[in-house]
């Protein structure tokens, strides 16, 4: 199975794809590199199962680029783009689970509970939600100013808790009829999908001590971003099949989801995607004279997911 059919990076991303993505998947092997000597093995081999899997790497890619718009140095950012592909697997991870989504397969690979059972996949999303800020706190010190860091932590517990990924997964799981509406599924996103786009992005700039009105702008353009990234997910889920995908189709739509397929059809959520993308590259616009042109490729990938 082939999770990266759907869209061929620009030649500016296509490079930049192509130099880091393997130092994200060399870190992340490295960082997750656990050896026991009893039944912790077995937790630690499901956590590289899932970690390591073949995946596109959008978001820790996503912090890499938002840091090069403001340093040249990729080595004191990478524990945090593991970073926050350790929280990325660990909500796929317990996503998949028979509770949850029940899904067979994951990145073109079996789930992982279904590999090594539905208690170790849940001890193996747990284990990288906490071994996530570990990482960052031992990490990051030495690069960054200690306030800086501490500000930065608490913005991204705030957006992977309630009042982010995991509050948005609590809305998906249990919509409430009379909220099947554009605006509700829109809340639903913002915070399931966009709140991690928003702190791959952000991030980089509060360590590096950027301007809150930079950082506010790259929250916009995260929000728009992350709201495109989830309606091209919701039409993939009806147009792609299990090998473009590297999971299972039309999970959405047997679960009886609320998505922006079964809400708006499928031509007005191309139309939708159009809009989010249209919107993200105007806060980039915004952020002018910084060299945003990666991000903006971003979009465009992204968005050509659909073609």
């Amino acid at each position: 199975m082939n999770s990266h059919s759907q869209s061929t990076p620009t030649s500016a991303l296509s490079s930049f794809f192509s130099h880091h993505r393997p130092l994200v998947d060399q870190a992340l092997s490295k960082y997750s590199d656990f050896s026991f000597s009893d039944s912790r093995q077995h937790l630690a081999n499901a956590i590289r199962h899932s970690l390591l899997a073949p995946g596109k790497r959008i978001r820790p890619l996503l912090v890499l680029a938002s840091h090069q718009l403001f340093s040249d140095q990729n080595d004191p950012i990478l524990p945090y783009a593991c970073a926050i592909e350790m929280l990325h697997t660990y909500s796929l991870i317990h996503d998949d689970l028979p509770c949850m989504d029940d899904d067979d397969f994951r990145r073109g690979l079996p789930t992982c509970h279904k590999k090594f059972g539905e208690d170790m996949a849940v001890l193996a999303g747990d284990m990288l939600n906490t071994y996530l800020f570990e990482l960052l706190l031992t990490s990051l010190r030495p690069h960054y100013p200690s306030d800086q860091i501490l500000d930065s932590l608490t913005h991204i517990s705030h957006l992977f808790g309630i009042h982010g990924l995991v509050g948005g997964q609590a809305l998906d799981i249990r919509p409430l009829p009379d909220h099947a509406d554009l605006q509700h599924l829109k809340t639903i996103h913002t915070l399931k999908t966009a709140s991690v786009i928003q702190a791959s992005v952000q991030v980089p700039a509060m360590l590096l001590s950027q301007p809150d009105s930079v950082c506010s702008q790259l929250g916009h353009f995260a929000h728009h971003l992350g709201l495109l990234f989830q309606i091209t997910d919701d039409i993939l889920d009806v147009t792609a099949n299990i090998d473009q995908l590297g999971k299972s189709p039309n999970k959405d739509h047997a679960q009886n989801k609320l998505t922006y397929v079964s809400l708006l059809g499928l031509e007005d959520a191309r139309a939708h995607a159009e809009e989010q993308a249209k919107l993200a590259h105007s806060c980039l616009d915004q952020l002018s004279p910084l060299n945003t042109v990666i991000l903006s490729e971003f979009i465009d990938y992204v968005l050509n997911r659909l073609s």
